[in-house]
């Protein structure tokens, strides 16, 4: 299988392969083709770039590697906040589920401004509770509460990542640190 080293249109530099007769839809993006330049030779992904006919790794990532890898980690910080304000929440010892579902049902409950008697919440695992309107406002109370906090992590991380200069710097971001 031939091996193509391209400047993907995200910024990422990648290795692709095709066969015999393929080709890249962007020939300007290919720097390496094993079928005119020979076998690629050992490469740095994000530090590769063209000089004459050899492949120079250099010092530092490319600016639109950096960009390609902030990118990915905010993305990858989005689905991880939303994984913390989604998972199921223990509040007064009982473990309640918190997907976007549950926190619309509990958010349109509340509106009402009042239950009728004998109300209850059903817990994770499906066993119903009875609630006061004041208990479901404190269970909605207690998921608002993680969810702020997790926003504010969040807006950390992102924060981070604009001020990384690095790829290296941008992969040592992570959620819950």
């Amino acid at each position: 299988m031939i091996r193509l080293l391209i400047n993907a249109p995200t910024g990422e530099q990648e290795i692709i392969p095709i066969d015999e007769s393929g080709a890249y839809f962007d020939p300007a993006r290919v720097l390496w083709d094993e079928r005119v330049d020979g076998e690629l030779p050992a490469v740095t992904l994000g530090k590769m770039q063209r000089t004459g006919n050899q492949l120079v790794e250099l010092d530092d990532y490319l600016p639109s590697y950096i960009s390609a890898a902030k990118e990915a980690k905010n993305q990858e910080l989005m689905l991880a906040y939303e994984a913390a304000v989604t998972v199921p929440i223990t509040h007064n010892s009982i473990v309640w589920a918190a997907g976007r579902d549950d926190q619309s049902l509990l958010v349109s409950c509340l509106v009402a401004g009042s239950v009728p008697p004998g109300m209850y919440w059903r817990d994770l695992n499906k066993t119903p509770h009875a609630m006061t309107y004041a208990d479901l406002q404190a269970l909605a109370g207690a998921m608002i509460a993680r969810g702020f906090a997790a926003d504010g992590d969040l807006q950390d991380k992102i924060a981070e990542v604009t001020a990384a200069s690095t790829v290296a710097a941008v992969n040592a971001i992570v959620w819950g640190t």
